[in-house]
């Protein structure tokens, strides 16, 4: 009893002693002047009093077309795996895309520990490996190589930004998007009816200063590698620009482009270049960041291009995550923080575009499998 009693009370002390510390320190890291606040402190806190909508489980059973679950059995072990797959049952999502899965050994354990072990839950897209692109036969290696990847089951082939920003010859010359070496890749997936997820460029203001002007400036700030502002890197519309040159130079191959085509905060450019190239699809992944803050614009595109936009997120598995992103498609819910949805882009907050179920059900899962099922 009097052990109890000691221990409780030295409980309370210690509380009572470092948590005044805490707040000493806390107020030790705040300014005398409040006038020389430092950006990266600033933390808002909105007045606004809104309707607030929980949407637990989507309208329709989604397929998420972007996701990141890793590769190889190492990692892919049956606990994280099944972790997974509670998330995406919890959050209603039928299937999710690994973009992880590689080529070779890694690819094969992928395909077995998702794909083959839980048939439906998951479709594994391949890599290709960029090692050696100076070497006179890289193409064909690589051609070689993704036809294994597709025969061993990969449902299509990604590619990172890397394409076009840090990809350079030894000579110094960055690898462009429409790089002719590549064109055997392009017509091997026309070949086999997979489709490509490419992700060219990224955020218009990750190509700007990180200055007072950057709208971006705090995740930048913490993420300093993402800035590709300067003259060490391709400009973002010469990115764009060779994507559209492989899409239009390579009709016959289905192109995926993710995170809204990386240019939502332009959806003029995007709705253009729909309207332009039939094999293009895009999905709205890491971006209702930028959708959700033109919310009208937002609405009006995604219903009139309801055919070619996909559901993803570029989110480790999270029940809370997704339920973001059905807030944003399903309601009329006002200035509300999706930050859960990804990470934090942007201090603004986001609107609903509440979207039509028959919208809903195209963007949720309808114009995936178009894309990803029923594949020889």
């Amino acid at each position: 009893m009097i052990h109890r009693l000691s221990h409780a009370l030295l409980s309370a002390f210690l509380l009572a002693v470092f948590g005044t510390l805490g707040q000493i320190f806390s107020l030790a890291d705040e300014p005398k002047d409040i006038k020389e606040l430092k950006l990266r402190d600033w933390q808002p806190r909105s007045m606004m009093v809104t309707k607030t909508t929980i949407v637990e489980k989507p309208m329709y059973p989604v397929i998420d077309v972007h996701n990141h679950l890793g590769g190889g059995a190492d990692f892919l072990t049956p606990k994280r795996v099944q972790h997974y797959v509670d998330e995406l049952t919890a959050a209603g999502v039928k299937t999710g895309v690994d973009l992880d899965g590689g080529w070779g050994t890694r690819l094969k354990e992928t395909i077995q520990a998702l794909d083959q072990s839980y048939p439906g839950r998951f479709l594994t897209f391949a890599l290709i490996n960029f090692e050696g692109i100076d070497e006179e036969g890289w193409s064909a290696r690589e051609a070689k190589q993704l036809e294994e990847s597709f025969q061993s089951g990969a449902k299509g082939l990604k590619f990172h930004k890397t394409l076009g920003l840090r990809y350079r010859y030894k000579d110094g010359r960055p690898m462009p998007v429409d790089d002719p070496k590549l064109d055997p890749i392009w017509e091997l997936c026309a070949k086999h009816h997979r489709p490509v997820m490419i992700h060219t460029g990224d955020p218009a203001a990750f190509f700007t200063p990180l200055d007072r002007f950057n709208e971006r400036w705090h995740e930048l700030n913490a993420n300093p590698q993402w800035l590709f502002y300067g003259p060490q890197y391709q400009s973002r519309e010469k990115l764009f620009e060779q994507l559209n040159h492989v899409i239009a130079k390579h009709p016959k191959t289905t192109f995926i482009c993710a995170h809204f085509g990386n240019n939502a905060e332009d959806l003029t450019s995007v709705g253009q270049w729909l309207d332009t190239y039939p094999n293009m699809y895009i999905d709205i992944d890491a971006r209702i960041s930028e959708l959700g803050r033109q919310p009208y614009t937002a609405r009006r595109f995604i219903i009139k291009y309801q055919d070619r936009v996909m559901f993803g997120t570029d989110t480790t598995p999270d029940r809370e995550s997704y339920r973001i992103y059905y807030r944003f498609l399903e309601t009329d819910d006002e200035y509300f923080d999706c930050a859960r949805s990804h990470h934090l882009q942007g201090f603004w907050r986001i609107y609903g575009v509440y979207l039509p179920k028959e919208v809903l059900a195209k963007v949720y899962y309808q114009n995936a499998e178009k894309i990803l099922y029923g594949l020889k």
